[in-house]
């Protein structure tokens, strides 16, 4: 625990902490951790500033005392002022440290983690055929972040069959084995291209000639559509279409605040039709799309709360101010609970309770010194001690 007035103990307490972090961080069973840990290390490079002006101000006050071994007051004097010098510009560094911590810490808090993909079953297969082309794909070991698949090709009419190994998915999470088997089609159907030009260009040369044996690039040339039919049919989207969100709309700053009082006097199902009075449909749904604003998940961060009604979810956080509304991508909005205008800022119902929480929000967000929430004091600690 720390003594508050010894810095030497403090000091070694923090060395201490610092190591156990280090190890600590060389891995991370869920990403979202790293969030609040980023917040912590934030608050320490302001701590750690304050400690170098601290300890630069301890020698220029103290250099009188200052001697070197021999004696000399002059030589230990002139240590101590290089002493300060050098601590002021380690603070000057750090300044540009607390910078790129709070740029990063910003940018993480925009991430929605997802659960880690379930592993592929080793015995799941999946076969199909395109034309007189039998296509078998299965799930083999992976190698290093990507997924290996190995494959079988089989000739129906002749019996001729070959299998390989080499088939692969980026770097991520696998796909299945459905889908690794239009991959292979893609790559029948260069094969198809390459058999086709060199026919038709003999003595010359195509990118894709020998990736598959003559017989096979000359099946896939003979059943051209039907790979193509194969390739254009994509088994995810077929077995499971997922959801997409579309943004309506995103407050922060005093607009938000008017909204998350409407949430602590009325509940989030009033702010949520409010902002759908945002929600202008086709319109809305054709500027997410130009705007990339559109989701797998509803995007929230580590201090984020949810809540869904109908085909709208929102997403807010009053410790961080800000509202966002988003509507399911499939949907079309009812033009019944829309305004007929876009709505004006909501009227202000505060209570005493929701204006302090919101009045320490802002004092916390301007406060380099100020403790986590939840600490015991809650004031900013400042600069003295």
């Amino acid at each position: 625990m720390p003594t508050f007035d010894n810095p030497v103990e403090d000091a070694m307490e923090a060395s201490a902490a610092l190591r156990g972090l280090a190890h600590a961080t060389r891995t991370f069973t869920d990403p979202a951790e790293t969030y609040p840990v980023l917040g912590e290390l934030l608050a320490g490079v302001r701590s750690l500033r304050q400690v170098f002006d601290q300890l630069a101000a301890a020698h220029i006050t103290a250099r009188s005392r200052a001697h070197d071994d021999a004696g000399v007051q002059a030589v230990g004097a002139t240590a101590a002022l290089v002493a300060a010098d050098e601590l002021h510009q380690a603070g000057t560094l750090l300044d540009a440290v607390h910078d790129r911590v709070d740029a990063a810490m910003g940018q993480s808090g925009r991430i929605a983690w997802h659960p880690e993909p379930a592993p592929l079953d080793p015995a799941a297969r999946a076969s199909v055929e395109a034309g007189e082309l039998r296509l078998t794909v299965w799930p083999d070991t992976p190698l290093g972040e990507h997924q290996r698949y190995a494959y079988r090709i089989e000739h129906t009419a002749t019996g001729q069959s070959v299998e390989g190994r080499d088939l692969f998915t980026g770097a991520g999470a696998p796909v299945s084995p459905a889908r690794a088997v239009r991959e292979l089609a893609v790559f029948l159907a260069a094969a198809a291209e390459s058999r086709q030009f060199a026919i038709d260009n003999p003595g010359q040369h195509a990118d894709n000639e020998g990736a598959f044996p003559e017989w096979v690039a000359d099946a896939a040339r003979q059943h051209q559509d039907e790979l193509a039919a194969l390739i254009d049919h994509d088994p995810d989207l077929t077995e499971k279409m997922p959801r997409r969100w579309i943004s309506v709309v995103f407050l922060q700053g005093d607009e938000a605040d008017k909204v998350l009082d409407v949430i602590d006097h009325d509940g989030p199902d009033a702010a949520i039709e409010h902002l759908a009075g945002y929600d202008f449909g086709e319109e809305t749904t054709q500027a997410a799309l130009e705007n990339g604003y559109v989701y797998d998940q509803p995007p929230t961060g580590a201090l984020d709360r949810i809540a869904t009604k109908d085909d709208y979810t929102l997403t807010y956080s009053s410790f961080l101010g800000h509202v966002s509304l988003l509507r399911a991508h499939d949907t079309t909005p009812d033009p019944a609970r829309r305004p007929a205008v876009t709505p004006d800022p909501v009227p202000v119902r505060r209570t005493v309770e929701a204006e302090s929480a919101r009045a320490a929000r802002r004092a916390e967000a301007t406060d380099w010194f100020a403790r986590r929430p939840g600490a015991a004091v809650s004031q900013g600690r400042g600069l003295g001690l």
